[in-house]
């Protein structure tokens, strides 16, 4: 058992108090669990009961991180639970936040991945091979994006690709045809378009 013997609101941050047990610093605290578990100057605490404050600040802390994070620009389920645990957040901890997350909706691996595949398309021209492979990168379910990869359209992925391939054609203009063609095949291809699309643009550039 010990003892509250001070409790003080932090000077670098309003938001939250330092806890002091015996007359020794103990742990920070934000403002709302020290509020939600009533503590007070002289009130004794048990082992169990501590244990589950500091639980508590921990999840908060971590829940917090995730937040901010999220703030600066959307992310994957598995992105904020790298980011967690490059922060030394255990898989407990890492597990609740998660789910609070999906419970308010602030994290959704289908709604990343259209507004990520319409970004892709719309902004860096990529083919569908890219796309996909960046989601898989970024931990999104392979059922989610098989199903939002086949509704991308096929008329505009070959107008994509024509695009691109008009641009890039000027600076191969020193070049036979042979290697104008194995060029061009490869920058198309390093832009995610299968090798259907890449032929058929190829035959319509040259």
């Amino acid at each position: 058992m010990q003892r509250i013997t001070s409790i003080e609101v932090q000077k670098n941050n309003q938001d939250r108090v330092s806890i002091f047990l015996d007359n020794k610093f103990a742990f920070g605290l934000d403002m709302t669990l020290y509020l939600k578990y009533n503590l007070k100057k002289d009130m004794e605490l048990e082992e169990d009961f501590i244990e589950t404050i500091l639980k508590a600040e921990e999840l908060n802390k971590s829940f917090n991180y995730a937040i901010s994070l999220l703030s600066r620009k959307d992310r994957t389920k598995k992105e904020i639970e790298d980011k967690l645990l490059n922060k030394g957040y255990d898989i407990e901890t890492i597990g609740k936040v998660l789910d609070k997350l999906k419970e308010y909706n602030y994290i959704n691996d289908e709604i990343y991945c259209e507004k990520y595949i319409n970004d892709k398309i719309k902004f860096t021209k990529y083919g569908k091979n890219k796309i996909k492979a960046n989601l898989y990168a970024k931990g999104v379910d392979k059922d989610i994006i098989s199903r939002k990869i086949i509704e991308i359209d096929n008329n505009l992925e070959f107008d994509r690709a024509l695009e691109l391939a008009r641009k890039k054609l000027p600076s191969l203009h020193k070049y036979d045809k042979f290697k104008i063609r194995a060029k061009l095949g490869n920058h198309l291809i390093s832009k995610g378009f299968d090798y259907d699309v890449v032929n058929k643009v190829i035959n319509n550039v040259i």
